[in-house]
C-alpha cells in the first residue's frame, strides 16, 4: 500500500507525493528514495504533515531513525512487503541513500480534533 503526503511549503504551496510504508513492531516507517535531499524528507523530517491513507487524512509528525538494528529491520520489512512482485524498486528503497531518509510516521491529533493513525493495511 502507499500513502500520499500532502505538505504545504513555506511559500504556502501544496505538493504531494506517494510513499510506500512498512510497518514494524506496530510503529509505520516511510523513506525518501533520494536520501535526505528529497524535497518532502526536508519539508517533513523532526516536523508535520498532512497523510493521506485508508483511514482519511491524518496530520502526523515525522521522527527520524537512527538506529541501525531497527533501520535492518525496516529493509527487511520493505522487501518482505514489495520485494516479492516488484523487486527492482526495494533496491532502491533500501539502498544507504532512502536507508539514511528513514522516518517513523507518529499520529497526531487530525485538524478535525479526532485522533488517528496512518494504516498500514495491504
Amino acid at each position: 500500500m502507499q500513502v500520499t503526503l500532502r505538505v504545504t511549503t513555506a511559500q504556502d504551496t501544496d505538493r504531494t507525493c506517494e510513499l510506500w510504508i512498512v510497518s514494524v513492531d506496530d510503529d509505520v516507517y516511510v523513506r525518501a528514495l533520494s536520501g535526505v535531499r528529497t524535497w518532502w524528507y526536508r519539508q517533513v523530517a523532526g516536523s508535520s504533515a498532512q497523510v493521506w491513507c485508508a483511514d482519511g487524512i491524518v496530520q502526523a509528525h515525522f521522527e527520524p531513525v537512527p538506529d541501525l538494528p531497527l533501520l535492518e529491520r525496516i529493509d527487511a520489512a520493505y522487501a518482505q512487503k514489495y520485494g516479492l512482485g516488484w523487486p527492482g524498486p526495494v533496491g532502491f528503497i533500501t539502498a544507504p541513500v532512502a536507508r539514511a531518509a528513514t522516518l517513523r510516521v507518529v499520529s497526531a491529533p487530525e485538524i478535525g480534533g479526532r485522533r488517528g493513525e496512518p494504516s498500514d493495511t495491504a
